[in-house]
């Protein structure tokens, strides 16, 4: 017996620049060649719905054209495109998406089927809905800008890496990375007691604390130079001054936030060190090899099932409204700890009017 396919999405988005998230309906779109329709189950928080949805509310957003959030999320595909070779009907499926169409904050989602990966198979929809957005970015991050190989993983033993922000999403999956999939020696940054024990349990080899002088701390532990530091939050000049001189000649830094400020690198230049950016919406936008996001995503899911990383789930709650706007504040107050996920998409849907 053939599936009944929805005729409209429901989501909680804005319709009103000026105007509070709420419950809308909006028709769903002919689905492009290489388009699958998901229906949602699971989705994660990230810092990304709070400053999207800020910027939203500057843009020109109506009934008609409606904003809504949402970067991280686990489902099932209901619907394929004429062209879609990587997914079928039932496959079940993790993605982040391209964060110019309509978000994961919705019973159904169209994506781009070469942006998705298989979920894993021993994780709950809650669990796989935490690990696209951040895994993507640590990962493209870390292997794609920095340059570091998985091949050379003995050689990277010698090799040290900061990781700003160890305890948040994306520091938390890039300890991870960094240690069992490409071997390097992992010193990242946390100041309280539970977010010093999450990193190392993430796989953490140092932690020291930011709320001091970096160079200071890392003199603790008998290390004075880094060939690598992989900054997760704002790079602020006063930031940026302090990896200049922590990083080695010919080193790397990169960073996964946009720049507020204008940033003087001149400190790199006798080095020859290098700064990176990295946006895991860059693929989707301009159309790059966007099916590295699938392999990247597959390649991750397939280190969850074989055990060797771990969930970063922290908090789980049903998603509704409230739940929504009170993990979005939380993320926006900078205390979270790995990730927050929102379960049960569609029994909430179901009972909305």
């Amino acid at each position: 017996m053939s599936q009944i396919l929805p005729q409209t999405i429901k989501a909680i988005g804005l319709t009103d620049p000026k105007g509070d998230l709420q419950l809308i309906q909006i028709p769903i779109k002919t689905l492009g060649p290489q388009d699958i329709l998901i229906r949602v189950e699971a989705i994660s928080i990230n810092p990304l719905d709070y400053k999207w949805a800020q910027h939203m509310r500057t843009q020109n957003i109506s009934e008609s054209s409606p904003a809504i959030f949402g970067y991280d999320a686990s489902g099932v595909v209901v619907q394929t495109g004429s062209d879609c070779r990587l997914f079928k009907v039932g496959d079940q499926v993790i993605y982040s998406g391209d964060f110019t169409k309509l978000g994961s904050n919705s019973n159904y989602q169209i994506v781009d089927e070469r942006l998705a990966g298989k979920k894993p198979q021993k994780l709950t929809h809650p669990e796989a809905a935490a690990i696209p957005l951040v895994a993507l970015t640590a990962y493209e991050a870390l292997v794609e800008e920095l340059g570091i190989l998985e091949i050379n993983k003995i050689q990277n033993q010698s090799k040290k890496i900061l990781i700003v922000g160890g305890a948040g999403g994306v520091g938390s999956i890039a300890i991870q990375i960094a240690k069992k999939i490409l071997g390097l020696t992992v010193i990242t940054t946390a100041s309280r007691v539970e977010t010093i024990n999450f990193c190392k349990k993430m796989g953490a080899d140092y932690v020291i604390n930011h709320q001091n002088a970096l160079a200071e701390e890392l003199k603790k532990i008998n290390i004075e130079s880094l060939d690598y530091i992989f900054n997760t939050v704002d790079m602020t000049q006063q930031y940026f001054n302090q990896f200049t001189p922590l990083i080695k000649p010919f080193g790397h830094i990169v960073g996964i936030v946009g720049f507020e400020q204008p940033l003087n690198i001149q400190g790199l230049f006798l080095k020859r060190a290098r700064l990176s950016v990295e946006c895991i919406f860059t693929r989707a936008i301009f159309q790059v090899e966007p099916e590295r996001q699938n392999q990247i995503l597959n390649k991750i899911g397939d280190l969850y099932d074989s055990g060797i990383f771990i969930s970063t789930v922290q908090i789980e709650k049903p998603f509704n409204l409230e739940n929504l706007l009170e993990a979005h504040a939380f993320s926006e107050s900078g205390k979270t700890i790995g990730k927050v996920v929102l379960s049960n998409v569609q029994d909430f849907f179901e009972r909305a009017n």
